[in-house]
């Protein structure tokens, strides 16, 4: 819905400036999960979409103003939430209410700006990046899809097709989280296949950003997909992941002409990137000589 030429989500955009979890680690030069555990203690003013916290800017930047000045943070959280602030900063006033309630696309839209997504090329640079030393070489950070040489015991000569992997605002159930295949030059109404040329091993990626983990799924078994097919990963295995853990999680499909799989797909934080790459192969190559 539109008043004026400017649709629901700008307005409230320009009311209410949102933060993330990393927005505020980086500032108060924190953890992510401290941050996490503090809004769940009720020591930082935040709420929750979808179950992802977020925090109003003026409420955040008015309670570090005030424990900066030595007010408790609990205390200081209790007053911005409730509306009414006793600090010597001032009151804050409650948030405003946009003049219109949103439809059910614009709710969908909504969500979608709050969802964090990376840069196609800083997709590429935190992966190379948690491989290390691992990495002897690699194309322009740029293109898409990457090719990568890499060291023993990391698969030699790897190409990577890596999405975002973001939670759909609803139809789903909650927390899952999906990438979308499209290869570059597929248009909509396409159907497309991974390059599995050259000799390289394929590698069908994720990266859920808010959490920093990254999923694996077995390339081999996406063939002749449509543009934009969804591909999932459930929210425990994410949750699994970011406990410093390789989260397996298996599922079953259907490939593109062939009978009924059960896939199993990886997930892990960076500092585990290489040895999921080593499973992932390993688990790849397992299914391919039972075929």
């Amino acid at each position: 819905m539109r008043k004026n030429g400017v649709s629901w989500q700008d307005r409230l955009l320009e009311l209410d400036d949102i933060l993330t979890i990393r927005d505020v680690a980086t500032r108060l030069k924190l953890g992510e999960r401290t941050v996490t555990a503090m809004l769940a203690d009720g020591e930082l003013p935040g709420f929750k979409l979808r179950g992802q916290w977020r925090l109003r800017r003026d409420h955040f930047e008015h309670w570090l103003a005030s424990v900066a000045a030595g007010a408790n943070v609990q205390a200081i959280t209790s007053e911005i939430m409730g509306g009414i602030s006793q600090s010597p900063h001032g009151a804050i006033p409650p948030a405003p209410v946009p003049d219109e309630l949103p439809g059910q696309d614009d709710t969908g839209q909504a969500m979608n700006l709050l969802t964090e997504r990376v840069p196609q090329a800083e997709l590429h640079r935190r992966f190379i990046r948690a491989l290390g030393a691992g990495v002897r070489s690699h194309t322009d950070l740029e293109h898409k899809p990457l090719e990568a040489d890499l060291a023993t015991p990391l698969p030699s000569r790897v190409r990577l097709y890596i999405f975002n992997a973001t939670r759909p605002p609803g139809g789903r159930p909650v927390g899952e989280h999906k990438v979308q295949l499209i290869v570059p030059g597929q248009k909509r109404g396409q159907r497309a296949s991974f390059d599995q040329t050259g000799g390289r091993i394929v590698l069908l990626a994720g990266y859920a950003a808010e959490e920093d983990v990254f999923v694996l799924w077995d390339a081999g078994l996406y063939t002749d997909f449509a543009w934009s097919r969804n591909v999932q990963v459930k929210a425990t295995t994410i949750i699994e992941a970011t406990a410093g853990k390789i989260a397996e999680q298996e599922r079953r499909l259907r490939p593109a002409g062939g009978d009924a799989v059960t896939e199993t797909l990886l997930a892990c934080p960076p500092a585990r990137l290489a040895d999921a790459l080593v499973r992932r192969v390993e688990i790849t190559r397992d299914r391919m000589a039972r075929a």
